[in-house]
């Protein structure tokens, strides 16, 4: 099979960090090609390279079997490359048929834009890829699986024949992800070339058919995915043999410290998104959240950790009992602690330094409070929390928005985890993170449960809830419609619930 993209001896430097070193890749016709590698292994610098973002220092790069020089996106995009950015790049307040044939509209005689054909060539491309999209929705209306179809289609609108996916299915639900692989295959039949970043392994064995791996900006395996394991894929990721799961033992749980009373909410438009949620979280263990996303989860964090003032019933933490006024830094005084499930809006400020970020949530503590800041002690700190949580940063004055998804998300993590926490809400704690880092976070979870700590995990990841969760349950259309636990229901039973379908479950005192 003929190579569509041939990338020899590529080399990127940043000042003294070399973050592509000599890398050999190659993506065939018509395949699904996986790149793998942990948090800051170079594999975003790679596909920001072959989609004209950066330029290599070293090295060249053919398509169909000719040299080119990729000096712009826009010059990426005239070579039939098109890039889907683990962040989106659309704009909220414009349609969605606005921003596919943003920069490139059709015209009119007179060059007036003709919205008619524009809207037409989108119903006809949504129907050709199978990507459903309403031309006239405006996209911050709309779920985050929907905005990647639009996404791709703005690609393919702009006539990608190579489409690289950088950590597409990060924000998806279980239910988006498989839609987004059966989409992905009938690209591939259609004689598309796709390149999918991802940190997780049984995606890459779903769905790709070669697999190329990084580790430090150096190319450690080429393989192809129907000879492979799993565990071998992770071991060319990290270095050395390792588990895939975690060994969560039995742990005795103790007094309420998290009480969830009859909570409602309303949105603006008067729609109930929390009817009569009520739920308790003891010291020492972790209560699993499990629904597909839009569910009522995000409203019923935000009420818990003080976002959110909006809202009738009661949150109790320990013995208090707080005022919907008593906001996000009055609950975290009470050792209420929250990894968020947005780190770019919720968990971080972009513009700030590592440093100020990590400074933020620490001083929260009584004990560390004062009128003035001690940035020698918390730069020696951060970097020490850094360290443990094997962040890959240059130093701690970089902003926070120079780290890629992943160790910003550890950067978030460890300033949460290490804050002492008396409750912790845990969101997404392992959205968009390698599995190295994903089973670290996983035992810094039940290293917290041991400690006493009452845990609140909230995920789209089933099998994350069903690994470390003491007790779970499931949230539908805003309510609470069942609580059980792993050794009363399998995956099928919690699937079921999710999706509204409720039957005979044992389950444990609410």
């Amino acid at each position: 099979m003929a190579a569509r993209v041939e990338m020899t001896g590529i080399t990127k430097r940043f000042g003294s960090t070399v973050a592509n070193d000599r890398v050999d890749f190659i993506c065939k016709d018509h395949c699904i090609h996986g790149l793998i590698g942990e948090n800051g292994a170079g594999k975003t610098t790679l596909m920001k390279i072959l989609y004209g973002m950066y330029a290599p220092d070293e090295g060249t790069i053919k398509i169909d079997g000719e040299e080119v020089s990729l000096t712009s996106p826009k010059a990426a995009i005239k070579r039939g490359i098109g890039m889907v950015h683990q962040h989106f790049t659309l704009v909220p307040s414009l349609s969605v048929v606005q921003n596919i044939i943003l920069g490139n509209p059709p015209k009119k005689t007179g060059g007036v834009i003709d919205m008619d054909r524009a809207e037409d060539e989108i119903r006809q491309m949504s129907a050709l890829y199978n990507l459903k999209v309403e031309p006239a929705d405006i996209v911050e209306e709309l779920p985050v699986g929907i905005c990647q179809r639009v996404e791709i289609l703005k690609a393919l609108y702009l006539g990608a024949d190579i489409l690289i996916l950088d950590e597409p299915t990060a924000i998806l639900t279980p239910q988006e992800i498989k839609q987004l692989f059966i989409t992905l295959q009938e690209l591939k039949e259609k004689g598309k070339s796709i390149i999918l970043i991802t940190h997780k392994l049984a995606e890459l064995k779903s769905v790709t058919d070669d697999i190329t791996i990084l580790r430090n900006g150096v190319v450690t395996g080429h393989l192809n995915t129907c000879e492979t394991t799993e565990e071998e894929i992770a071991r060319m990721m990290v270095g050395k043999k390792m588990s895939l799961t975690v060994d969560k033992q039995e742990n005795k749980a103790g007094e309420v410290r998290l009480e969830i009373n009859c909570i409602t909410r309303h949105d603006r438009f008067g729609v109930k998104t929390l009817d009569q949620v009520s739920f308790t979280v003891r010291s020492g263990e972790i209560v699993g959240i499990a629904g597909v996303q839009g569910n009522g989860q995000t409203d019923l964090i935000d009420v818990i950790t003080g976002f959110e003032e909006e809202y009738e019933g009661e949150v109790v933490i320990g013995e208090r009992r707080f005022a919907p006024s008593e906001g996000v830094a009055v609950r975290r005084g009470e050792g209420l602690m929250h990894i968020p499930e947005d780190r770019q809006t919720r968990g971080a400020a972009l513009e700030a330094s590592l440093l100020e970020n990590y400074t933020m949530g620490s001083l929260i503590n009584k004990e560390e409070a004062g009128a003035l800041i001690n940035w020698r002690k918390q730069k020696k700190k951060t970097e020490e929390a850094y360290k443990v949580y094997g962040v890959k940063y240059g130093k701690v004055e970089d902003p926070a928005f120079s780290l890629s998804g992943g160790n910003l998300q550890k950067t978030i993590v460890a300033r949460e985890m290490l804050s002492d926490p008396k409750i912790l809400i845990a969101a997404q704690p392992s959205r968009g993170v390698d599995i190295g880092a994903t089973v670290f976070i996983h035992e810094k979870l039940l290293e917290q449960r041991k400690k006493g700590a009452a845990i609140l995990l909230i995920s789209y990841e089933l099998s994350e809830i069903m690994s470390l969760s003491d007790r779970i349950l499931v949230m539908y259309n805003g309510k609470i419609i069942g609580e059980t636990t792993t050794k009363e229901s399998t995956e099928e039973d919690i699937g079921l619930l999710m999706a509204g379908v409720q039957k005979e479950v044992t389950h444990s005192e609410f």
